[in-house]
């Protein structure tokens, strides 16, 4: 569905009144409990938070991702733990089914996916190797089904997950090209288990976990694509996930521009408030400057996914861009509200639960180096040209 301008609009201005109202009243609980509260899934439910980008057909909105963009921004200016769950619930959770599950999963799941009564979380990091083809955990066919083994880390929302998207071994001699196979392996599946992980410096809420895998049997229909696919169906949604990492950079790094402008209007020092200074006006300008540049090239990835072009290159400049981009406007925006913006509470906003949350953008998807390895590779293939 494509929103008029009108009703893009109202959407991004109700998104905001409840990330700002409504989900920031949820921080001071998860701050100390760690966890989700009940009330989350409501809020979410009635502002039609879980159905932004799920197709129609399934009970979504169906937003391209030009639209879901604008919307995405809005979310990301909130609680990093929530952000990091719609991120994830608009995206990894039903675009990999949907591309790539069988009839019979897609009828059960999709549509339970509209109001996050199903929720599958994205597992790929393992100890002691990378994020791709070097991957430890194997799954091995026997009969009509696949017996799994093996161990994941640093994966999210491992304490409100319904099922893993599992990505496994399948044919050692073929590991970089079809030797990956990817699978949905169900939560409540013998043999699965997760261990929790110690609690994050931000984004409180959002649990993570270790998964374990012995001899965990599952049905061979749970098969994402076909055997051997596995490594280009993870790769392909590491890409649009990555492009969205760059929207949540991007809407804090607006938030913490328009709260450092407010506090540098306000704050008077020498007789003077600090915004008629140029050494702060020209601060401004750099955060600005980053901001609107990021946001252009977020709305060109958009446009480009939205033609069916792919994305792998801008997707990981976007996240890399976006990780300087709030790094930047972030250590400028506590420098000038000063002492204040170190407290836990002050009258302008959340500046210090923003500042620890916005940490977290350095890894999701890959960090810094990862981005410029992808990014570099593909420059070299296509000898520097952009599409």
């Amino acid at each position: 569905m494509l929103l008029t301008d009108q009703e893009l609009m109202h959407l991004r201005l109700k998104t905001r009144k409840v990330v700002e109202t409504e989900l920031e009243a949820l921080v001071p609980e998860m701050e100390k409990t760690h966890v989700f509260p009940e009330k989350l899934w409501d809020i979410c439910r009635a502002n039609n938070l879980y159905r932004l980008r799920l197709p129609e057909e399934y009970g979504g909105m169906g937003l391209n991702v030009e639209q879901y963009f604008q919307v995405l921004e809005e979310i990301s200016r909130g609680p990093g733990s929530i952000r990091m769950y719609l991120h994830n619930v608009n995206g990894l959770d039903w675009h990999i089914l949907h591309d790539h599950g069988n009839e019979e999963m897609k009828a059960k799941w999709l549509p339970m996916m509209a109001t996050e009564d199903y929720f599958i979380t994205f597992s790929l990091t393992e100890p002691g190797c990378g994020s791709g083809a070097d991957i430890r955990t194997t799954a091995v066919k026997k009969g009509d089904k696949y017996v799994l083994n093996g161990r994941k880390t640093l994966i999210s929302f491992t304490d409100i997950t319904d099922a893993f998207y599992i990505l496994a071994v399948t044919d050692e001699s073929k590991r970089k090209k079809g030797g990956l196979s990817a699978f949905i392996v169900e939560g409540d599946t013998p043999g699965i288990r997760v261990e929790p992980m110690p609690h994050m410096m931000g984004c409180r809420g959002a649990g993570h976990g270790h998964v374990i895998m012995e001899n965990c049997e599952i049905p061979a229909t749970n098969i994402l694509g076909k055997e051997g696919d596995g490594l280009d169906i993870f790769k392909e949604a590491l890409a649009i996930s990555r492009a969205s990492i760059g929207v949540n950079c991007l809407g804090l790094s607006q938030r913490f521009l328009e709260l450092a402008i407010a506090r540098a209007k306000d704050r008077v020092t020498f007789g003077k408030p600090l915004i008629s200074r140029q050494a702060i006006q020209q601060t401004i300008a750099d955060m600005g400057t980053h901001t609107h540049a990021l946001r252009c090239m977020l709305l060109d990835c958009a446009r480009q996914y939205d033609r069916g072009e792919d994305i792998e290159m801008k997707a990981s400049m976007c996240k890399l861009f976006g990780i300087d981009t709030v790094r930047t406007v972030s250590d400028s925006c506590l420098e000038i509200f000063g002492g204040i913006g170190y407290f836990e509470e002050n009258p302008y906003g959340p500046v210090e639960r923003m500042y620890r949350d916005a940490r977290a953008l350095w890894f999701e998807e890959g960090p810094r180096t990862v981005q410029r390895l992808t990014a570099g590779r593909v420059l070299i293939e296509k000898n520097g040209l952009f599409d």
